[in-house]
């Protein structure tokens, strides 16, 4: 008769599994040097291949930052230009004004 797996079951079999786990770890032949020697091969080209990625992003860093200075500057050059406009525009709107009163002036008299 099928009986259901009860706590101490699961438990006896997974004891087991750690066991059988175990057992072939113990069994299993350190690496060899020539697989050793690879892992550090490729753990080198690793770290320099990080190290390019790190340097690569400094550098578009870098020049993400020139670049928003550089808008920066044309906004501020854009900014100032504008209201050097707007100064000479009512400079010539007053001059404009004055001179219409100078000739109002002239046909009074």
């Amino acid at each position: 008769m099928f009986k259901l797996p009860d706590h101490n079951d699961r438990a006896k079999t997974a004891a087991d599994a750690r066991k059988a786990k175990l057992e072939k770890f113990k069994q299993a032949a350190p690496p060899s040097e020539e697989s050793l020697a690879a892992s550090k091969v490729r753990a080198e080209k690793r770290a320099q291949k990080e190290a390019e990625a790190k340097a690569a992003r400094a550098e578009r860093a870098r020049e993400q930052a020139e670049e928003k200075k550089t808008r920066e500057l044309q906004r501020e050059k854009a900014a100032d230009q504008a209201r050097l406009d707007a100064i000479s525009r009512d400079a010539a709107q007053k001059a404009a004004r004055d001179a219409r009163y100078a000739a109002r002036k002239q046909r009074v008299k």
